[in-house]
This record gives structure tokens, C-alpha cells and sequence, in this order.
């Protein structure tokens, strides 16, 4: 048996491990420790309840608040984590197959390796939140784009903004520089983005009559109070530490020894992270808000194929799910476990820490911070179960 098979049937294998254990924490996560899975939940309880229209923050997020909601509420913990997994995995082969033309099988490996060993991507996505949604539907919208499916990929692309309206900046980006050595018009390009915008724009009436038609509802959790200066060293930091120190510099070093055309997809790879980056510089606040800037990065890695930094990313991705560390000390407001974090001070120390399973498994059950334990809907959410009330016999 030659190299090139052993490594082609490692890397499959590495590729399913990392599938069924996401899939394993799915079943034993609950609905798992961010504070706005329950405002999703709760706004579909209420439109099934009365038909009330409840934002569950910010600028709603139509799509993951009914489907995130209906799963959760007809089978409980197990089901919303495990389709929110499986958008994370379907977004990554179809914006893979957007832009790698050619199937190889290491490269589609690596890329999943890659990705998936990302504590942010991995971790963040076995749990109900709207991130991986979003990215799916963005990329069914490239993909079939691609294909020149247009029809198809505008839905993809109106569905990405029912998920996260901020995806509409990725959207732009893409219809207007995709390829631009194919013979498509501005006019054509601007038709299928009026489609998108107009698609997207549908599941978000609600909102918009419920405030009277203004457009107050667009906002964000943009810590303002902390100024320019704070708003730019929070940016740098967690996005830092969203990427591991190591791997940013590795990252930074292979992006100095490339050549990218001035049409190529690699350009457009770039400028989709910068804009990803920038919509970070603005709103600072979840690591989680960088997912599409990580995955567009490995796609770059993966185009300019570099075996030897993609495996040591891939390892020291891995060590992190074990052990961490941090070259800041930061000191909170309150360290109770469900307090809000309102970092009051910082200095430099390195230190190490556990590592991002260790705090998956840790804080899986945080989720009861924010959980009226005394009543039914609570108690249920609490075990993972459905969160429908059964009906007395």
C-alpha cells in the first residue's frame, strides 16, 4: 500500500472521528451555555402559543428562531444541537466546492480537519445558535451561483440573511466579485442581489411592523461605553485568541509568500476576511462573530496547498482542545458563573488554562443560569427534553 493511500485513509478516518464525537456532544450537551439560545426558543413558544411576534434579540433572526425553535420544542436538545452540527459540516463542503473546482479527497479532508479542529467552529456549532445556519445557507447561495443556478442561489442567499442580517456584506462581496472574468453584467449582478435582497428582506416584516415601520430594530451589542481605544484592543485580543496566537502568525507568514491574481478566487477569499474582520473591529463582542473568517482562511491555506503549516495548525488546533493559553490577565466585574463577563481590568501574564473541551463539558449545563427551574418549560429544558409540555391525560 503506497503513502498517498495510508494518508488519504487517515485523514477519512481523523474526518469521521471528528463527525460522530461532534455528534456524541450533541447528545450529552443540553442545550448546551449560551444565554441566547433560550430567547430563541422562547420567541417560537410565543408565536405558538398566541401567534405573538417576540424578537429573540437585536435585530431578530427569523430562520434559526423557527427551525431552532420547532426542533427544540417537538424533540428536544439533542435534535437542535445535532442539525446545527450538521449545517456547520454541509456549509463547509459546499463553500468548498465553490471554490476548489477539482475533487481531491486530501484537500477535502484537510479542509474538514482544518476547520473542525477550530475550537470556535467545532465547539461553538454543537450547540443551538444561529452561526452555523447562516454559513449554510451563504454557501448553498455561492455554490449554486457557481453553478449558475441563480434561481437556487438567490433563495440560498436571502435565506442567509433571514439567519443574520449581517451576512448581506458577504452577499455583495460575492455577487459582485465572483468571477469576474466570466461575461456577466453589473445589471445581471445587481438583479440577482435586488432577488436576494428582497427574499431576505421578507422575513423580516415582522419586526419591521412591529416597529411601526421604523428601523430602530437594527442594532447591535456594541459595547460603545468602552471607546475607541477599548473597542479596538477587545478586537484585537479576541480575535487573537479566536485564531490561537500560533496559528495567526503562521497564518500571517504563509499570506506573505503568495501570489494572489487580481481576479482569482483567492482574492475574493481575502477580501470576504478583511470584511469579516471589519464587521469584528465594529462589534467586538462573540469570537464566534469570526467563524466565516476563519473558514474563509483555511480555504486559502487549502487553495495555496501547504502541507506542512495546514498539519501544524491542525495539531496545535487540537492541543487547544486540551490545554490553553492566554497572555492576558483579565479581571471581571463579578466571577460568579452567571455573571455577566464585564472585564474591569487587564494585564500581561501568561498563563495556562483548561483547554476548549474541557470547557465545553464544564459549562454545558450553564444554560440553567438563565432558566426558571420551577416551572415545567424550565425543568424540561434543564434535562434536554422537548419543550413541549405534554398535555394531561
Amino acid at each position: 500500500m503506497n503513502s498517498h493511500l495510508i494518508e488519504k485513509y487517515l485523514s477519512s478516518f481523523f474526518t469521521l472521528s471528528i463527525f460522530l464525537f461532534g455528534f456524541y456532544l450533541c447528545f450529552i450537551g443540553g442545550y448546551g451555555s449560551d444565554e441566547d439560545t433560550l430567547p430563541m426558543i422562547g420567541a417560537f413558544e410565543a408565536r405558538l402559543a398566541d401567534g405573538t411576534f417576540v424578537s429573540s434579540r437585536f435585530t431578530s433572526y427569523p430562520i434559526p428562531e423557527i427551525g431552532i425553535g420547532f426542533l427544540s420544542h417537538f424533540f428536544g436538545s439533542f435534535a437542535a444541537n445535532s442539525v446545527t452540527f450538521l449545517f456547520n459540516i454541509l456549509g463547509l463542503l459546499f463553500i468548498y466546492f465553490t471554490f476548489q473546482k477539482k475533487l481531491s479527497f486530501q484537500h477535502l479532508n484537510l479542509f474538514l480537519i482544518l476547520s473542525l479542529t477550530s475550537p470556535i467552529l467545532f465547539f461553538e456549532n454543537l450547540e443551538p445558535m444561529d452561526y452555523s445556519w447562516a454559513f449554510l445557507f451563504f454557501s448553498l447561495g455561492c455554490f449554486f451561483f457557481s453553478k449558475k443556478i441563480f434561481e437556487l442561489a438567490i433563495l440560498g442567499f436571502g435565506f442567509a440573511i433571514g439567519c443574520r442580517i449581517n451576512f448581506i456584506i458577504f452577499i455583495i462581496l460575492f455577487i459582485y466579485l465572483y468571477n469576474l472574468n466570466e461575461n456577466m453584467s453589473l445589471q445581471k449582478r445587481s438583479l440577482i442581489f435586488l432577488n436576494t435582497f428582497i427574499i431576505g428582506g421578507l422575513f423580516y416584516l415582522p419586526i419591521w411592523y412591529d416597529n411601526s415601520f421604523g428601523l430602530n430594530w437594527i442594532t447591535s451589542s456594541r459595547p460603545v461605553e468602552q471607546g475607541i481605544f477599548g473597542l479596538t484592543a477587545r478586537f484585537g485580543y479576541k480575535s487573537i485568541m479566536t485564531f490561537g496566537l500560533i496559528q495567526l502568525i503562521l497564518i500571517l507568514y504563509f499570506l506573505t509568500k503568495i501570489k494572489i491574481n487580481k481576479n482569482s478566487d483567492l482574492k475574493l477569499l481575502i477580501i470576504l476576511t478583511i470584511s469579516n474582520l471589519g464587521l469584528f473591529l465594529y462589534i467586538p463582542a462573540e469570537k464566534s462573530y469570526l467563524q466565516p473568517a476563519i473558514i474563509f482562511l483555511n480555504l486559502v491555506l487549502i487553495k495555496k496547498f501547504n502541507k506542512n503549516i495546514i498539519i501544524l495548525i491542525i495539531l496545535l488546533n487540537f492541543v487547544s482542545w486540551f490545554v490553553s493559553y492566554d497572555f492576558l490577565k483579565i479581571e471581571h466585574k463579578d466571577n460568579f458563573i452567571c455573571a455577566p463577563k464585564h472585564a474591569i481590568n487587564a494585564s500581561f501574564k501568561f498563563n495556562f488554562s483548561k483547554g476548549a473541551l474541557y470547557n465545553f463539558l464544564d459549562t454545558r449545563n450553564n444554560i440553567a443560569c438563565w432558566v426558571n427551574a420551577n416551572t415545567k418549560r424550565g425543568k424540561r429544558i434543564l434535562e434536554g427534553k422537548s419543550t413541549r409540555i405534554p398535555k394531561k391525560k
